[in-house]
């Protein structure tokens, strides 16, 4: 058991200086009331520009389950998201941002469903979004409309906190570079027709900083969209994809240092 976590946490960082101490103190401090989770955290800094690495390399010594992935230069979101999940040991995986917009004092919500069985993927959903502003509050709620309406779902929120199990990384390769990574993950669970649900989450906008998103990154991610459904309605899909290398590889060990330099591209 100890050699297998029950669930791994992943979190991107970049140019989170201000609030990546805090958010790490709140993750454990909840981690620490649950140690029947038998849970480990990876972080992956992709090359920051501000103090945020000296910050995570400090912090960490106070948490020994933490694992840190190290990127020299910046990847982008989704590279650092990848590089999380396939350096994860657990049976399932949970995406947490780095920005304290998510509240760690709701995992038990999300962790009861997994102990339960009651889904493979656990999908947090903002019904309140009161730190966004109002062209963001509108960007976002086209944005779910429009993977609803050429993907025929109803998904109430595509891109939060996210859980994920191991055996869906086994079937599927992800191939978005943007951030229509998350929607990607969660059509292909929905076509493997594994067992979907949705827990409502609080956003509580960020203690300092502001978000990186803007037109252009939302405008790859509807570009990666409309090629991914244009693929997904031809003869060539196929839901499980476990006949082309599996996004999660087999490890000659378990033995993972605390701290690695990643070389996935």
């Amino acid at each position: 058991m100890a050699d297998h976590p029950f669930i791994s946490f992943i979190v991107p960082v970049y140019n989170e200086e201000l609030n990546i101490a805090h958010m790490l103190h709140n993750l454990h401090g909840v981690l620490a009331q649950y140690p029947q989770w038998n849970s480990e955290v990876i972080v992956v800094e992709d090359g920051s520009r501000d103090g945020t690495r000296q910050v995570i390399c400090q912090e960490i010594k106070k948490y020994p389950q933490t694992q840190l992935i190290l990127h020299e230069e910046n990847k982008g979101y989704t590279a650092s998201l990848k590089d999380g999940i396939q350096k994860s040991r657990g049976r399932y995986l949970m995406y947490i941002g780095a920005d304290e917009e998510f509240d760690s004092t709701e995992l038990p919500q999300f962790m009861d469903i997994l102990i339960k069985d009651e889904a493979d993927v656990v999908l947090g959903v903002r019904w309140q979004r009161n730190a966004y502003t109002l062209f963001r509050f509108f960007l976002s709620m086209v944005y779910i409309f429009f993977l609803n309406y050429i993907f025929k779902l109803r998904v109430n929120d595509y891109n939060w906190s996210q859980i994920w199990s191991r055996k869906l990384f086994e079937r599927i390769e992800l191939k978005s570079k943007s951030l229509f990574v998350l929607p990607e993950i969660i059509i292909k669970a929905y076509d493997l027709k594994l067992k979907v649900k949705e827990v409502p989450s609080n956003h509580r906008g960020r203690r300092a900083g502001k978000s990186s998103l803007n037109m252009k990154i939302m405008g790859l991610a509807v570009w990666e969209a409309l090629s991914f459904w244009q693929h997904r309605n031809s003869s060539r899909y196929q839901p499980d994809e476990t006949a082309h290398q599996p996004f999660l590889t087999p490890r000659a060990s378990d033995s993972n240092p605390a701290v690695s330099h990643s070389s996935f591209q």
